[in-house]
């Protein structure tokens, strides 16, 4: 239950933050918001591991280097959503960043990558998927 209210907060999180960082950059620039958007997310979470005396975070060293990448695609997530908000606004902004998840999600998952437990695709995911499409398309129109 509780990972079901995690994932429901997370994708409530996206859907502000698309919003914010789309009205910030229209100020400052897109690359600038994402700095900015970044810079402030890194102090939070510092201040929150600080509050919490968390000290693991001496075992950042031990992190796979492949594994690092993942702020730098943030900054990237960060761009591609201000930018496609900007063109299309949020709601199908949202819905694409969805499907995209979804489908590479279900990759990953199918092949193992990352050291994930491989797990066969089965025809109700695709499905799924392809009801994400029509429910896209549906309200693009």
């Amino acid at each position: 239950m509780r990972g079901i209210l995690f994932a429901i907060s997370g994708g409530f999180f996206l859907t502000l933050q698309s919003v914010a960082n789309a009205r910030i950059s229209n100020g400052i620039g897109t690359w600038q918001a994402a700095t900015l958007t970044q810079m402030t997310g890194f102090v939070v979470a510092l201040l929150i591991t600080l509050i919490l005396r968390d000290r693991t975070f001496r075992q950042m060293k031990d992190v796979k280097v492949l594994y690092l990448s993942g702020g730098a695609l943030a900054a990237a997530v960060l761009f591609s959503n201000m930018t496609a908000v900007h063109l299309m606004g949020v709601t199908l902004t949202i819905s694409l960043f969805l499907i995209a998840q979804l489908g590479l999600a279900l990759v990953i998952d199918w092949n193992g990558w990352f050291g994930m437990i491989k797990r066969r695709l089965q025809l109700p995911q695709v499905i799924g998927i392809l009801m994400m499409i029509g429910g896209v398309l549906i309200v693009k129109w």
